[in-house]
Formats: C-alpha cells, sequence, structure tokens
C-alpha cells in the first residue's frame, strides 16, 4: 500500500488524528491480547471439554466492536477508504497479525499527528 492511502491526511486536524490514533492503538492492543484469550477459551472448550471461560466469547466480540469503532474513527479522520478500515478489520482477525498492523498504522499515521504541533 502506498502513500496515497491518506491523501486527504494533510487536512486532517493533526489534535483529532493524535486523539484517533492514540483511541486506535490502545483498542488494537487489548483486541489483540483478547484474541489470545479467545483462543485459550477455545482450546478449553473444545479440546478439553472445560467451559470456564466461555463468558469471554462475548467480551470478546464487545472488545473487537470498540476496535472496529477505532479504525473507522481514524479512519475517516485520515481519509482512508472503507475497504481499507476492512482490510485492517480482517487483519486483525489473525494472531500476532493486530499487533503488526497496529505498529504499521502507527508508522504511517505518526508523522501526521506531529505535523503542526
Amino acid at each position: 500500500m502506498s502513500t496515497n492511502q491518506t491523501k486527504s491526511a494533510p487536512d486532517a486536524d493533526p489534535r483529532a488524528v493524535t486523539s484517533a490514533l492514540a483511541f486506535f492503538r490502545g483498542s488494537a492492543v487489548v483486541a489483540g491480547l483478547a484474541m489470545f484469550v479467545l483462543i485459550v477459551e477455545m482450546v478449553l472448550k473444545y479440546g478439553l471439554d472445560n467451559d470456564v471461560l466461555s463468558w469471554w466469547s462475548p467480551v470478546h466480540g464487545l472488545i473487537f466492536m470498540v476496535f472496529a469503532v477505532a479504525t473507522a474513527n481514524l479512519g475517516f479522520k485520515v481519509g482512508w477508504s472503507v475497504a481499507r478500515m476492512i482490510v485492517i478489520l480482517l487483519l486483525a482477525c489473525i494472531p500476532f497479525l493486530a499487533f503488526v498492523e497496529e505498529r504499521r498504522v502507527v508508522r504511517e499515521i505518526g508523522p501526521l499527528t506531529t505535523a503542526s504541533a
């Protein structure tokens, strides 16, 4: 993906982008960690017939919805396409890639937060 992904970013308010990026970063890390708890829950449930973490699936779903909102919030502020936002959400469904994608987004968007700071 090239630099034209943030084509309307120069018009974006750096303070708004900074806030949206912080929300995105926090929710990405929490969603990534929640994915690992979900994996443990699935191994326990389907591999060991233990329902001790059966309550975690809906919690993980809520966490992922917050991440989706954070992705849309940042994406609309920096001018991403809806397709780009969907790709980010799909990558977050793969363990470890949530962290990789979060770092890539921070590298891409970070300079926009200091544009007029």
